[in-house]
C-alpha cells in the first residue's frame, strides 16, 4: 500500500519536516475565556529546549486538561511528544486536538503532516479536507480510485465502508498510543476484519481477558480465515487455564493456509505456543511458498523466520534453524531471541529443544509491563493474581520464552505456592508445584533455577522429607535427595562473658583486617580465661593459617574436633586443608552426617556446602560441585551472603589445583610402587 493513495502532493503543504513549531500565542489569535498563563507555556517551552521531552509532555498534557480548546497547549503536548520520539502519541494528540477544533488550522495541519508521515491515509485525507474547507491549501484532495479502492478491500474479499476504515485507522492509532481504553471504544461495532482483531487485543491489554476470548473467537467465526484472531483465541483459553479448549482451536489453526504475514505469524506463534512442533513447521513451509510472501518486510517477516527456526529447533534440524535466525537477525537486528538461539546453539553444538520464541510484550497484559519498568513487586505480584493467570500458561512461558519471560513465570510460580488461587470456573489447569517438579527435571534455564523450584517446594512443605526428585544436573537426570534442614539466619547466642564478647568482636575485625599481632593478641587474652572456647581456638586456627603455619593450624583444629566434635567449623575447615593435601577419605569422613542436622545457621551451611563442593570437586565430580555452589547463589541475599560464597568458591578453586592433582599423584605413586 503506497503511504498516501490520494492525490496530493506533500510540496503543496508548508513544513513537510514535521508538526508545526509550537508559537506565542498572540492576542488575536487567543482564546476567548480561561487560558493558560504565559509562564506556564514558558515553563514548558523551556522543558522542550533543554531536551527533557517527558516532563514537558507531562506539563502540557496536564495544561490540556484544563484548557482543551486553547491552541498553545495542544501545540506543546504534539511538539514535545514528537520530540520524545512517541510519534504514535503525538498523532494521537494532534487527532483529538483535530476533533475538538475542527475549523482551526494549527490542529488540521499538525494532524495532516503527523498522519502523512505515519501512513494513517484516511486520517491525512479527512485533515486534507478540513484544510480545504478552511482555504488553508489551493487544491482540494482528489481521491485516486484505485487506490482507495486498495485501502478499502479487507483479507477476505470483501469491501469495506470509508466510515469504517476511518474508526479502524483510529483505533490502530490509539492502539500504538496504548490508549487500549479508547480503541474498544471506537472499534466496537466495526465490520472489518482487522478492527475486531484489534479490538479483542486492546481488550487483552486492559486484563478483561474473559472479552478478549470472546471478541476473539467471533472474529473468527465472522471470517474463518482469520488467523489472527484464532491464535489469539487459543493463547486466551491457554491464559486462562482451558489446555483442552486451546488444543481443540489447533486443529483448525494448523489446517487453515495463512493468506497474509499477520495471520502467518499469529499462526506460528500459537501452535509452537502448545508444542505443535510439526504442524508449525508445515505451516512455516507453506507461508514460505504463499503468493504474498515477497510483500513480507521487517519486523513482522523477521518473527514468522524466528518461529519457523524455532519449529526447526524443536525438531532437531539445527542447520535449518540457524539459516532462518540468521535471515530473522537480518530483517531485525534488535531481534534478542534470535541471538540467544544462535549463542545456544553454538555453545551445545546442538539445536536447542526450547528455543527463545515470545518476549515479555507479546505474552502479558501492558499493565504488567508497567509494573515490571517500576520495578514494584508486589503491585506486579498482585497485577498477576488480579487478571486470572493461569499457572499451565506460565509453564508453557517458561518452556518458550526468552531470558526474561522464563525468569519472570519461574518467579511468579515459585510465588503460587504460598498463594495458591482458585483455578477459573472450566479450568483444566495444572497447578504450580506438579510443574516446579516437572520443571527441574528438563535441560532450560540454569541449575540454580532448577535448584530454586526444589527448594521451594521443600520450603512450602510440598515434598516429602528426604524425598528423591529428579532433576536436570546440566549434563544428565540424576535423582537427588533435599536435606529437611531448617536454616536460620538468627545470630548464635554466645556464653563468652560480656568484655571477652567485645573483645572477641575486636578480634575478629583484625582478623579480616590482617591485623594479626592484634588479632592474635586478643585471642590470647580470651583464651587465658577461656582456653577451651571452640568459636576463639577456631579463630586461632584461622590466624595460624594466615600466619603460615600450617601444621599448627592442623593440629588446632584436631584439637578443637576431639573437645567439640559437633563443632562444624572446625571439622570442615579441616577436612578443607585434608582435601588440600589429598586425604579425601579422612574429609569424607569428618563432614559425614553434618548435612543430615536438622538445622543449621547460615554461615554454616555456606561453609558445609563450600567444603562438600571442594571434596566433589577433587574426586573429579564437577557437576555435583557446581550443583553445591548454584544452590548457594540461591542463597545470597547481602553483602555478608557474597563474602561467604566467595569464600566458598575459593575452596572449590583450591581443589582444582590441590586437592584433585595430589590425590591423582598419590594414587599413580601406589600403583607404580605397589604399596596401599
Amino acid at each position: 500500500m503506497s503511504p498516501l493513495p490520494l492525490d496530493w502532493q506533500l510540496s503543496q503543504y508548508p513544513n513537510p519536516q514535521g508538526p508545526t513549531v509550537p508559537k506565542k500565542p498572540s492576542k488575536t489569535t487567543q482564546t476567548k475565556g480561561r487560558q493558560p498563563e504565559p509562564a506556564q507555556l514558558k515553563a514548558v517551552e523551556r522543558l522542550i529546549g533543554a531536551g527533557d521531552f517527558t516532563q514537558a509532555s507531562v506539563r502540557a498534557r496536564a495544561l490540556v486538561q484544563r484548557f482543551p480548546d486553547h491552541s498553545a497547549p495542544n501545540r506543546l503536548l504534539v511538539d514535545a511528544l514528537y520530540q520524545a520520539r512517541n510519534q504514535a502519541a503525538a498523532t494521537l494528540a494532534a487527532y483529538q486536538w483535530a476533533e475538538r477544533r475542527p475549523t482551526s488550522q494549527g490542529a488540521q495541519e499538525s494532524l495532516f503532516q503527523l498522519a502523512l508521515e505515519s501512513e494513517y491515509v484516511l486520517l491525512a485525507s479527512r485533515a486534507a479536507e478540513r484544510l480545504a474547507d478552511l482555504g488553508a491549501v489551493a487544491k482540494r484532495l482528489q481521491a485516486d480510485a484505485a487506490a482507495l479502492d486498495e485501502v478499502l478491500r479487507q483479507p477476505d474479499g470483501s469491501r469495506a465502508t470509508l466510515e469504517d476504515m476511518e474508526r479502524f485507522e483510529i483505533g490502530k492509532l490509539q492502539m500504538e498510543a496504548q490508549d487500549f481504553g479508547g480503541a474498544v471504544r471506537i472499534l466496537e461495532g466495526v465490520a472489518v476484519t482487522p478492527a475486531r482483531n484489534n479490538r479483542a487485543l486492546a481488550l487483552f491489554h486492559l486484563g478483561h481477558s474473559e472479552e478478549a476470548l470472546t471478541a476473539a473467537l467471533d472474529a473468527w467465526q465472522q471470517d474463518p480465515g482469520n488467523l489472527f484472531a484464532l491464535g489469539l483465541a487459543l493463547q486466551l483459553r491457554l491464559y486462562r487455564g482451558d489446555e483442552t479448549g486451546a488444543q481443540g482451536l489447533a486443529v483448525p489453526l494448523a489446517q487453515t493456509e495463512a493468506r497474509r504475514i499477520e495471520d502467518a505469524q499469529a499462526q506460528l506463534a500459537a501452535l509452537l505456543l502448545i508444542w505443535k512442533d510439526q504442524a508449525a513447521w508445515d505451516a512455516f513451509e507453506y507461508s514460505s511458498k504463499a503468493p504474498w510472501i515477497g510483500e513480507a518486510t521487517g519486523i513482522p517477516e523477521a518473527m514468522r523466520l524466528l518461529y519457523g527456526a524455532g519449529a526447526a529447533s524443536r525438531l532437531g534440524h539445527g542447520d535449518q534453524a540457524r539459516a532462518l535466525w540468521q535471515r530473522a537477525l537480518a530483517r531485525h537486528p534488535g531481534l534478542a531471541a534470535a541471538r540467544e538461539n544462535l549463542a545456544a546453539l553454538k555453545r551445545d553444538g546442538v539445536p536447542p529443544p526450547y528455543p527463545a520464541l515470545f518476549d515479555l510484550g507479546q505474552v502479558f497484559p501492558i499493565g504488567i509491563m508497567t509494573a515490571l519498568h517500576e520495578r514494584d513487586a508486589a503491585s506486579l505480584l498482585s497485577r498477576i493474581d488480579r487478571l486470572g493467570i493461569q499457572d499451565s500458561y506460565l509453564e508453557a512461558l517458561y518452556l518458550s520464552g526468552d531470558a526474561r519471560v522464563r525468569g519472570f513465570a519461574a518467579h511468579f510460580l515459585q510465588y503460587r505456592l504460598g498463594h495458591l488461587t482458585p483455578p477459573a470456573e472450566g479450568s483444566s489447569t495444572r497447578r504450580a508445584a506438579t510443574i516446579l517438579r516437572d520443571l527441574a527435571r528438563l535441560p532450560i534455564g540454569t541449575t540454580q533455577e532448577r535448584l530454586g523450584f526444589l527448594t521451594a517446594l521443600r520450603d512450602r512443605k510440598l515434598l516429602a522429607r528426604d524425598e528423591a526428585v529428579k532433576f536436570w544436573d546440566g549434563t544428565s537426570l540424576q535423582e537427588v535427595q533435599l536435606s529437611s534442614t531448617e536454616i536460620t539466619r538468627e545470630p548464635a547466642p554466645s556464653n563468652l562473658p560480656k568484655d571477652l564478647l567485645n573483645l572477641h568482636d575486636q578480634s575478629v575485625r583484625h582478623l579480616r583486617a590482617g591485623r594479626l599481632e592484634a588479632a592474635e593478641a586478643a585471642i590470647n587474652t580470651i583464651l587465658a580465661r577461656v582456653p577451651d572456647h571452640q568459636t576463639v581456638l577456631g579463630n586461632m586456627a584461622a590466624l595460624r593459617g594466615l600466619q603460615g603455619r600450617g601444621e599448627a593450624c592442623r593440629e588446632l583444629l584436631r584439637r578443637i574436633v576431639a573437645i567439640h566434635p559437633d563443632y562444624l567449623f572446625a571439622r570442615c575447615n579441616l577436612a578443607g586443608l585434608l582435601i588440600e593435601d589429598g586425604e579425601l577419605d579422612a574429609a569424607a569422613a569428618l563432614l559425614e552426617g553434618l548435612a543430615q542436622r536438622p538445622r543449621l545457621h547460615i554461615q554454616e551451611l555456606f561453609t558445609l556446602h563450600g567444603v562438600m563442593a571442594m571434596l566433589h570437586r577433587a574426586r573429579g565430580e564437577d557437576q555435583a560441585a557446581a550443583t553445591l555452589i548454584a544452590t548457594l547463589e540461591g542463597l545470597v541475599q547481602d553483602e555478608d551472603d557474597e563474602r561467604l560464597l566467595k569464600m566458598a568458591k575459593a575452596r572449590v578453586a583450591r581443589a582444582t589445583a590441590g586437592g584433585r592433582l595430589k590425590g591423582a599423584l598419590g594414587a599413580f605413586i601406589k600403583s607404580k610402587t605397589g604399596l596401599g
